[in-house]
């Protein structure tokens, strides 16, 4: 595959762990229910 190829099939890696620490990090500091939900959801990706 040339780099050209990769570029026109717009190929995105998704990484569940990445999205993990975007979500808790939307997350205020004292707020466990948000961080909570995040764990569920990067669970539910796992899965």
């Amino acid at each position: 595959m040339k780099k050209s190829d990769f570029q026109e099939n717009n190929f995105q890696l998704f990484d569940p762990v990445d999205s993990y620490f975007e979500c808790i990090s939307s997350c205020d500091i004292t707020d466990g229910k948000c961080v909570s939900k995040c764990v569920e959801i990067l669970k539910d990706i796992e899965d």
